[in-house]
C-alpha cells in the first residue's frame, strides 16, 4: 500500500485526568487494563511502523497522553466512530460490548470497517451482533483460551487472537535480588471480579504455618474511576470490605492484621515491590480474565506467580515454570506455602518468567501481528485464524472444535447453537 493505514482507536480515559500516561514503556501506570493495552497497542503500531499505520487515540480526556501519537477527542464510541469517518480513518477499534449497544447499530449504517477487541467476552448477544455486523471486519481476542470459547460459534469466522503487548525493559531487575522469603505480593482492582477476597480469606490459614510471612495489596476499589467511594478501610466499597476481607484480616479491635500491609494505587514505584516480592498472587478467581497483565508484571520483574488455572492465566502463566495454578482454596494455600518454603524452586520460577515474558508477550511481535490484520481488512481478507490448544478437555473444547468442522461441513448443522449459547439456556432451565 502507498498510503499509510489509519486507525481509530476508541480510549475511555475520563477516570483518570491526573494520570501520566505518556510512557507506556514504563509500565501501566496504576489505570484499568484495557485502557491501557489500548494506548500502547497503538503507541507500539506508531513506534515500530510509523511509515506504515498512522494510529490515532479517540479519546474523552486528552491530557497525558504519549506525546508521539495524535489523539482527538470523542465523547464516547459511537462519537469515535464519527470522528475516525471524518479524519478519514480505514479501520476503527473499539472495546465489545454486551448486545444491545448504539454502536452496533450505528456502525451497520455507516460506511467504517470496524475491529471489535474483546478485553471482556462480550454476552451471547452482543456475540451475534459482533458477527452479523458486516462493517466489523475482525473479532479480536486477547487471549487463546477466549478464542478457543468460540471455536462453534459463527463468530469463530471473523475471530482472531492477538496477546497484549508487553515491554520488559523497565520491570527486570538490574542487579541480583535478594528475596526475604516471606512476602507475597497481590496487584489488582479491588473488586469481586479480580478476586482478592479469595486470598484475604487463606490468608489466616498461611500465616498459621508461616507466622513471618506478610502480605503487600497493590490496588485499590478506586483503579478503575478515582471517584468511587470507599469503605471504612479506604480498601474497597464498603459492601466488599465489610463481607468479604474485614472478617478475615481484622484483629479483636477490628483494625488491619499487622501481616498485612494495604499500599493503595501506586505508579511505576510498584515495580520495586514486585521484584522484591517472593510470590506474586494474580486474580486467584480467575474470573474475568481473558489475559491478566498483573500476571505478567510479576513474572518480568522475576517473581513467580500463584493464580487460578482459568481463562486467560494459561496463556499468561506457565504452570510448573514461572507459577503455579490451582483450582481451590487449599491448592492456593498448599501452592503459596511450597513456594516460600521452596526458594531455590521459587527462584528460578522467577528466571523463567522473565524468558517467558520476554519472548511471549514482545511489543514488536504484538505491533507486526496487528499490521497484517489492518492489512488483510484492507485487502478484504478475513482475519488469520490460529489452531486450537493442545488442552482438549478445558471447557470441553474438544467439541466446539468438532462442531465448528461439522457445521463447516454439513451446512444443515449451521444453526445447531454453540456450547457458549447453550450454558446460559441450561442456568435458565435450572432456575
Amino acid at each position: 500500500m502507498t498510503q499509510k493505514i489509519k486507525v481509530g482507536f476508541h480510549l475511555v480515559n475520563e477516570g483518570y485526568p491526573n494520570v501520566d500516561l505518556r510512557f507506556p514503556e514504563k509500565g501501566n501506570p496504576g489505570i484499568g487494563g484495557t485502557q491501557f493495552t489500548t494506548i500502547a497497542t497503538a503507541y507500539y503500531l506508531n513506534k515500530y511502523f510509523p511509515d506504515i499505520v498512522e494510529p490515532i487515540l479517540l479519546a474523552n480526556n486528552l491530557e497525558l497522553l504519549p506525546p508521539s501519537l495524535k489523539a482527538c477527542y470523542a465523547s464516547n464510541d459511537i462519537d469515535a466512530a464519527v470522528q475516525s469517518e471524518a479524519l478519514g480513518c480505514n479501520i476503527f477499534v473499539f472495546k465489545s460490548h454486551k448486545g444491545n449497544h448504539e454502536i452496533y447499530d450505528y456502525l451497520n449504517k455507516s460506511n467504517l470497517k470496524a475491529i471489535a477487541r474483546s478485553n471482556n467476552t462480550p454476552n451471547v448477544e452482543g456475540l451475534y451482533q459482533i458477527a452479523n455486523c458486516l462493517q466489523i471486519k475482525a473479532h479480536v481476542c486477547v487471549g487463546h483460551e477466549d478464542l478457543d470459547r468460540l471455536r462453534d460459534h459463527q463468530i469463530f469466522a471473523k475471530s482472531t487472537r492477538i496477546f497484549h503487548p508487553f515491554n520488559i525493559e523497565n520491570f527486570v531487575p538490574k542487579n541480583e535480588i535478594v528475596k526475604q522469603g516471606n512476602t507475597v505480593v497481590f496487584i489488582g482492582s479491588i473488586i469481586p471480579a479480580k478476586g482478592f477476597h479469595y486470598l484475604a480469606r487463606v490468608w489466616p490459614d498461611i500465616i498459621k504455618e508461616r507466622a513471618d510471612a506478610k502480605l503487600i495489596v497493590i490496588g485499590s476499589g478506586k483503579l478503575y474511576d478515582r471517584n468511587s467511594k470507599l469503605g471504612k478501610w479506604g480498601v474497597a466499597e464498603e459492601s466488599y470490605e465489610a463481607n468479604y476481607i474485614r472478617p478475615f484480616l481484622s484483629d479483636k479491635n477490628g483494625n488491619i492484621i499487622k501481616s498485612v500491609h494495604f499500599a493503595g494505587l501506586l505508579g511505576f514505584e510498584k515495580i520495586e515491590i514486585l521484584q522484591n516480592a517472593d510470590i506474586g498472587v494474580a486474580n486467584p478467581s480467575g474470573l474475568t480474565e481473558t489475559f491478566c497483565s498483573s500476571a505478567l508484571e510479576f513474572q518480568a520483574c522475576g517473581t513467580p506467580v500463584v493464580s487460578a488455572a482459568k481463562g486467560g492465566l494459561l496463556d499468561t502463566v506457565a504452570h510448573g515454570k514461572t507459577g503455579l495454578l490451582v483450582k481451590n482454596d487449599r491448592e492456593l494455600i498448599s501452592s503459596i506455602l511450597y513456594l516460600l518454603n521452596n526458594p531455590a524452586v521459587a527462584k528460578q520460577f522467577g528466571a523463567n518468567g522473565i524468558d517467558f515474558v520476554k519472548n511471549k508477550f514482545s511489543p514488536q511481535e504484538n505491533a507486526k501481528q496487528w499490521l497484517n490484520l489492518f492489512i488483510d481488512i484492507c485487502n478484504d481478507k478475513p482475519p488469520q485464524q490460529q489452531p486450537i490448544k493442545n488442552n482438549y478437555f478445558y471447557r470441553a473444547k474438544f467439541l466446539r472444535e468438532g462442531m465448528r468442522i461439522l457445521k463447516r461441513d454439513i451446512p444443515l448443522l449451521q444453526n445447531v447453537p454453540s456450547l457458549i449459547e447453550i450454558k446460559p439456556l441450561v442456568k435458565r432451565l435450572l432456575r
